[in-house]
């Protein structure tokens, strides 16, 4: 397949969710339980560390996509931490949010002067965090914790489920396609897009049911899109794994 063919599917066809692995440096025990349920609505993995010193190793030992960094901690500040991270060839273009109490114009010059993309004012909503993810450039998609009743074990305990069965419904969806048993594809398509709905992911789950439908009419899926269902359930499966880590 040419270059061209996979930016075509790429643009036609909706595409799972990468996995997003953000570090949070944060001392306050309320501010860090009030992230953590926040990026696990977005389905966001994440690690916490209580100051800059211990954000500093962990970037300097681990891949971060993003860094969300109080500025006021024990040990070492935010703003030190951010140069020292930063100061790391690998970590050169890591984007970090400063997160702040203070209202005064010149902290978001300070958190700019220091290498910070962003910043975000305490108290913050969800709803802040969304907007400076989209800002960044970030495809997020939130997970509907009333499908769980905000009970994260339940929520972590099902995610696991759904990682380790998408391979298997993968390779029954293959093999029923080869011996051209469309409904029996088809009854795998309909399980992987309860999945999806289930944990957030709208936009692929739409691709599914577009499969779905193909498959009702007795139209088998072309090459293209089986190798887009292929693809991106791994992208898929690689976002969950994260999740419950």
């Amino acid at each position: 397949m040419t270059t061209e063919q996979q930016r075509t599917i790429k643009s036609h066809f909706p595409a799972a969710t990468k996995g997003i692995r953000a570090l949070v440096a944060e001392d306050n025990v309320v501010n860090q339980t009030f992230i953590a349920h926040v990026l696990t609505q977005l389905g966001i993995s994440f690690r916490i560390v209580n100051d800059g010193m211990e954000a500093v190793r962990a970037a300097e030992v681990e891949a971060y996509d993003l860094v969300f960094m109080d500025l006021q901690m024990p040990n070492m500040g935010g703003l030190e931490a951010c140069a020292l991270i930063l100061r790391l060839e690998k970590n050169h273009k890591l984007p970090i949010v400063g997160l702040t109490a203070e209202t005064m114009h010149d902290v978001k010059i300070k958190c700019l002067d220091a290498g910070m993309k962003e910043y975000i004012s305490k108290p913050f909503k969800r709803s802040d965090i969304e907007t400076v993810l989209i800002k960044l450039g970030f495809s997020i998609s939130p997970i509907p914790m009333q499908n769980f009743d905000h009970d994260k074990a339940l929520l972590k305990i099902t995610i696991d489920m759904i990682a380790a069965e998408i391979p298997l419904i993968l390779s029954e969806i293959e093999t029923h396609l080869q011996r051209e048993s469309l409904p029996d594809a088809k009854r795998g398509m309909h399980t992987l897009k309860g999945h999806c709905k289930l944990v957030g992911e709208i936009g692929f789950s739409e691709f599914l049911q577009s499969l779905e439908n193909q498959l009702e009419r007795g139209i088998s899926p072309n090459t293209e899109s089986v190798e887009h269902l292929k693809s991106n359930l791994k992208t898929l499966q690689h976002r969950l794994r994260l999740l419950v880590q």
